[in-house]
């Protein structure tokens, strides 16, 4: 038996300045409502990786998921 392995990726910008606090809770919150509704339709979180600028800070999630 074969399984198919569906991949998704997730990028989110974060802001890094101290004044765009408000901005940042709403990124964290759509980060985290978009992990639970991949998670709702199979997919796991496989890995995570952060790329530092200098006004921003993005976030890429992989998951992946198990077509039997």
């Amino acid at each position: 038996m074969s399984t198919t392995v569906s991949f998704a990726t997730i990028q989110t910008t974060f802001p890094t300045g101290d004044e765009d606090h408000y901005r940042l809770s709403q990124k964290v919150e759509e980060r985290d409502q978009q992990l639970h509704d991949y998670g709702r339709h199979g997919y796991r979180l496989a890995n995570t990786v952060t790329v530092n600028g200098t006004e921003f800070i993005t976030v890429i999630d992989t998951l992946t998921r198990e077509d039997v």
